[in-house]
Formats: structure tokens, C-alpha cells, sequence
């Protein structure tokens, strides 16, 4: 259950800077950054680790307590929408193993140039990650839509940004499916997910 709402709260962090971004044009750095380097640590020792540790997916874990706990409001169910448009998306990768070769084969490319950059959120770097998303995700029959103000949307870079952030949704939903995490359970299981992620806030 720990590992599980930590991977979901994952997806759920990407779905709220994807709402940040498309609705204000703006968002965390910090937790974007987390979230985007999530993709690069294919071999993490732990769930947490994935994220740098449990203060890279804070956002993510808040976003769940006020959707599981008692005034959830219409942009934390934004944000689920989007999680379990990820999901959804992570399950025809999987079921596509050339595809999802190549998405791996893509991404080590563009890891050494995120490594070696000094800046927080490099514009080139993410261009890369979105190109990668726009080859390999956006192709799916399946298209996730993001709504939000067209003054971002129809600006490249906030358009590069977001679908780099998906490409870091979609790593989320891989490891919450690894971890045993299925949209099912979602109903069954949200006391105990709302009552992990008070604790792991708690933290």
C-alpha cells in the first residue's frame, strides 16, 4: 500500500502541473523537476527514490489526501482524470513491446544531456522529452487531452512542457502498476491510500 500510493501519487503530480501549466501557464519547478527526472531512474532502490525521495512527490501526495479526504474539489478531480488517462496509456505501452523498446532506447539518448545540464528545468532537454512523447505516446489510438486556456496552449514551449510532464506521468503509471497499483482498487482502497498519504506527509 505505501508503494502504491506513493506511485499514484506520482501520476497524480503530473496530472496537477499539467492543470497548473495548461490553466495558469505555470507551475512548481521543484516538483516538475522531480517528477521529470523520475523518468531517468529506471533502477531506483525504492519506490520514494524514484522521485528523489518522499519530498519529490509532496505535491502529488496532497493532491490525494484532498481527493480522497472529505472536500475534494473540481481541480484535484482534474488532476485524477488525467492520472488515469496516464494509466490507461502506460497499459497500451506495455502492450506494445516494440514500443515500448524504442521509448526506452529514446530515453537513455536524451539522459546524459539532462545529467549534465546546470539549469532546473533545461528548455532543450524537455523539447527532446516531448518529441519523445509526440513519437511514441501521441501515436497511441488512445489520446489524453489536456484542457486549459489556449493563450498556453497554443505556446510551443507550454506545449513541449506538458508533454514532457505526461512522458514523467507515464513512468509513474508503469511503477504503480509494478507495485500492484490497478484503477479498480482505487474504489476499495481509498481509506487506506488517504490515510498512507497523511502519514507519509507526516513524515
Amino acid at each position: 500500500m505505501r508503494d502504491s500510493t506513493i506511485a499514484f501519487a506520482g501520476m497524480l503530480q503530473v496530472g496537477e502541473l499539467v492543470r497548473q501549466t495548461a490553466s495558469s501557464g505555470t507551475c512548481s519547478q521543484q516538483a516538475a523537476r522531480a517528477s521529470l527526472d523520475s523518468i531517468f531512474r529506471l533502477e531506483a532502490e525504492s519506490t520514494e527514490a524514484v522521485y528523489g525521495g518522499l519530498g519529490g512527490v509532496r505535491m502529488g501526495l496532497r493532491v490525494l489526501v484532498e481527493l480522497f479526504g472529505p472536500r475534494n474539489n473540481q481541480d484535484s478531480m482534474l488532476s485524477l482524470n488525467y492520472a488515469l488517462g496516464l494509466g490507461k496509456l502506460a497499459r497500451a505501452v506495455q502492450r506494445d513491446s516494440e514500443r515500448q523498446n524504442a521509448l526506452g532506447r529514446e530515453i537513455s539518448l536524451v539522459e546524459s544531456a539532462w545529467r549534465d545540464s546546470e539549469e532546473l528545468l533545461d528548455e532543450s532537454v524537455i523539447s527532446q522529452l516531448a518529441d519523445v512523447y509526440e513519437r511514441h505516446i501521441s501515436s497511441l489510438p488512445f489520446r489524453l487531452t489536456v484542457s486549459g486556456r489556449p493563450e498556453y496552449l497554443r505556446q510551443p514551449d507550454k506545449v513541449a512542457f506538458v508533454r514532457a510532464l505526461l512522458l514523467a506521468g507515464i513512468r509513474s503509471a508503469f511503477l504503480w502498476q509494478q507495485v500492484g497499483g490497478r484503477q479498480w482498487r482505487l474504489l476499495f482502497q481509498r481509506r487506506r491510500m488517504l490515510q498512507q498519504a497523511e502519514h507519509l506527509l507526516a513524515v
